[in-house]
């Protein structure tokens, strides 16, 4: 349970470093960051993580409901919005039948309702990382290794359940 909500987390903290071009990506699609050694964790940012992670649990779900709401404001499921992303995106993709002009109208329409609550999601949950005292590219990288090592992720998980 962790891992998924940490991928879902990592989606978000991918997103304050990169563009808004991913937004409608589906989780499954996002594999976590490979590490390529061993990164070392003192207490002090362990807990500063943890802190973050804590916050933005609540920050996480605010945003994902109010994409779905931008969507299903235009008419749209969240499931045909993917599907119509990843048309555009992957040519090779094949939507489940075809895009309707109304539809790619509310696509466009909900795509940019979608990528500004993207840039102020962004935002926040930059300024929740550097308030709890942590470097977003140093919260990345405590991210990452905790996705990779198994006893790093069952220690947040204790923090965070503690």
């Amino acid at each position: 349970m962790l891992k998924q909500f940490l991928t879902g987390i990592l989606v978000c903290i991918l997103l304050l470093v990169s563009s808004v071009s991913t937004l409608a990506e589906p989780l499954e699609a996002i594999s976590p960051p490979q590490a390529a050694a061993k990164v070392q964790v003192n207490p002090d940012e362990l807990q500063k993580f943890t802190d973050t992670i804590k916050e933005l649990l609540v920050t996480y779900p605010k945003f994902q409901t109010a994409m779905v709401q931008a969507v299903e404001e235009e008419g749209l499921s969240k499931e045909r919005f993917t599907e119509i992303y990843l048309a555009q995106q992957k040519p090779e993709v094949q939507p489940s039948t075809e895009i309707t002009e109304k539809e790619k109208q509310d696509f466009e329409k909900a795509f940019g309702k979608v990528e500004q609550i993207q840039l102020d999601n962004q935002s926040h949950m930059k300024q929740i990382v550097e308030q709890k005292g942590l470097e977003v590219q140093r919260f990345n990288q405590i991210f990452a290794a905790t996705l990779q090592d198994p006893e790093l992720q069952q220690q947040v998980r204790q923090m965070i359940d503690g």
